[in-house]
């Protein structure tokens, strides 16, 4: 990255944000946008537990993603959220893009190409049959909502249908995205990991992403979404970014169960793996 906007190890989010080469750079993107950009990205720093001392480059490119995409960047939405890791290979924190299944449900509804799409928890008795051959998924799910709040989740069910009639349904077990997740996040097991501190939206995001990443129709936005979905943003001041994949990172301890870390390492491992020899081979 540019000298222009390195940091020190001493500068705080709100620092970094307010320095003039900075402000200038964000400037250059976001234009009038720019004063609420800083004030929101500060304000989540500030709420937010673990990115008070954040890496701020990395927070900011969180941000400017966020916004290129058109998803508020808030930890307590489930669109997108900036979550702190530390990176063990650089002995700093540093914040990671991550997306929320809300936020690729609207960014898939953009294309205009979806009539429907929805991501549902099952619950226990409401699974009448499931055939993963035929796709034939029979459900019977409770009239009464707040008794249904009370029944145990046994899985988890994606479906979209697109305006050409086109549909795709898929139901995972519980166990299913148990194991899922024990594969493929380095965090599952960790008491502040998202699969820990709100396993149902983790579990509703893998679902839909795997189903909209193999069978559904991808514009520009939704591919850029899901190539940076779990990565470090390292960008250039001539507006080029690229997503980083940290090898060996450490989740932070003691997160609030309150707050939704949304971590998600290597949900899809093809497309990451994919869209990373992709951006090699273009270099």
């Amino acid at each position: 990255m540019s000298n222009d906007l390195q940091t020190t190890g001493t500068q705080t989010v709100a620092q970094f944000l307010n320095g003039a080469n900075t402000k200038k750079y964000v400037e250059s993107i976001l234009q009038e946008r720019t004063g609420q950009f800083v004030a929101s990205l500060v304000s989540l720093a500030n709420t937010t537990y673990g990115l008070t001392n954040v890496e701020p480059k990395s927070l900011m490119f969180c941000g400017l993603k966020a916004a290129a995409l058109d998803l508020p960047l808030d930890n307590n939405l489930g669109f997108a959220y900036a979550v702190p890791y530390k990176n063990n290979k650089t002995n700093t924190t540093e914040a990671q893009f991550q997306l929320g299944w809300k936020g690729l449900v609207q960014l898939a509804q953009r294309t205009s190409l979806y009539k429907n799409i929805n991501v549902l928890d099952i619950r226990e008795g409401e699974l009448v049959k499931w055939d993963p051959f035929t796709e034939e998924l029979e459900l019977k799910i409770s009239p009464d909502m707040e008794q249904r709040d009370k029944l145990p989740i046994i899985g988890y069910a994606g479906y979209f249908e697109l305006l050409n009639g086109f549909k795709k349904v898929s139901y995972w077990a519980k166990p299913k995205v148990e194991r899922h997740g024990k594969k493929f996040s380095k965090s599952y097991n960790f008491g502040s990991s998202g699969w820990k501190t709100n396993f149902d939206a983790m579990a509703m995001k893998t679902v839909i992403k795997n189903l909209l990443s193999k069978w559904g129709p991808l514009s520009t936005e939704l591919k850029e979404a899901i190539k940076f979905d779990q990565a470090v943003i390292r960008g250039e001041l001539n507006g080029e970014q690229e997503p980083e994949y940290i090898d060996t990172v450490e989740f932070l301890p003691d997160v609030p169960e309150d707050n939704l870390a949304a971590e998600f390492l290597a949900l899809d491992a093809e497309i990451i793996e994919k869209e990373s020899k992709d951006a090699t081979k273009q270099k």
